[in-house]
């Protein structure tokens, strides 16, 4: 099924130019855009949205972590490398679950939504975008871009529930105050 849906996703691939470079773009420019975002929330001098953009970069990096612990315990091929494949992109040697792309995309959107819905219901349309671009340049199996979504979904609910907790909280408050004396972040 994950073989035949791919197949179906790239098979879109490599029928209109101008079609190709607007899904490559997104395959490979929007995570550039989280990055933007979690810039934007820290420059709003708000601790709420300070701390958010605090939490994803941290639930990023133990998302990714985790990602690349399940790559080398489960190397799985590219698409291109075992079916024919309409690739967009560059190859790579790195094995394909889960995606990288994916991962950090639903972690930002997951954490974002946790302060401001809006925006995050936004970051979420774009992670699933996102991971249906990856599809289609050829990069990634569906199951790839799943995996990815869950693992980001799943480490920010975990790292937002700790900091809610009396002492995850007391520590963050502390990080922060000690950021606004330095005048680096907000004060509250």
């Amino acid at each position: 099924m994950d073989v035949q849906l791919f197949q179906l996703i790239n098979g879109l691939a490599a029928r209109n130019a101008i079609t190709d470079r607007i899904v490559f773009w997104c395959a490979k420019g929007l995570p550039f855009i989280y990055a933007l975002v979690l810039v934007a929330l820290w420059l709003t001098w708000k601790r709420k949205y300070q701390i958010a953009a605090f939490l994803s970069a941290i639930s990023a990096f133990v998302a990714l972590g985790i990602g690349q612990m399940l790559i080398r315990l489960c190397p799985r091929l590219r698409p291109y490398d075992l079916y024919p494949t309409h690739l967009l992109v560059d190859r790579t040697q790195d094995p394909s679950f889960p995606s990288d792309h994916a991962t950090l995309a639903f972690t930002v959107a997951t954490l974002v939504w946790q302060v401001n819905r809006k925006v995050g219901f936004v970051l979420f349309l774009l992670a699933v975008l996102q991971g249906f671009a990856r599809i289609y340049v050829g990069a990634h199996y569906p199951t790839d871009v799943a995996g990815g979504a869950v693992l980001g979904t799943v480490t920010s609910i975990i790292v937002w529930n700790v900091s809610r907790l009396d002492r995850g909280h007391r520590l963050l408050e502390g990080l922060f105050t000690c950021l606004a004396k330095w005048r680096i972040a907000a004060v509250v």
